[in-house]
């Protein structure tokens, strides 16, 4: 794993999305079915401190490209709030800070859910929802 992908996976990332809670919902249900690493893919669960239409928290889960096994076990999170109408602030936390039992067990050096990130990043990217200096390289 490259140390860009330490460092943020370490340090975190949290930036501003010019779109409803709606739309952002949505383009996170038609893009991350698309995201794969390896044999597998990937799946948003919620979590239960979802709060409807201001705040939801995901779990990131792999699903075995294969058989279509959905993976238990969580390689990481990511959260969406709602700053105004137009607004969503996308929060993925510090590892350190997302304490989901087993989140180690099947990504103990954090590819797959760096390469998650990656994906989502670039996808914004694409999208011109988010601002880099180009496309992050694929995990």
């Amino acid at each position: 794993m490259s140390s860009f992908s330490m460092v943020l996976l370490e340090e975190g990332v949290e930036m501003e999305i010019p779109a409803s809670m709606s739309e952002a919902l949505g383009l996170l249900d038609e893009v991350v079915p698309t995201f794969s690493c390896l044999d597998y893919g990937y799946r948003l669960g919620v979590v239960t401190r979802a709060q409807l239409k201001s705040n939801w928290a995901f779990r990131v889960q792999l699903m075995d490209s294969p058989s279509q096994q959905l993976i238990d076990d969580p390689v990481g999170c990511i959260e969406l709030a709602k700053v105004d109408d137009y607004t969503v602030n996308l929060k993925v936390p510090p590892r350190s800070e997302q304490d989901f039992p087993g989140i180690v067990k099947y990504d103990g050096d954090g590819r797959y859910y760096g390469s998650f990130i990656f994906q989502l990043l670039n996808n914004l990217y694409d999208r011109s929802l988010i601002e880099l200096p180009g496309a992050l390289p694929r995990l």
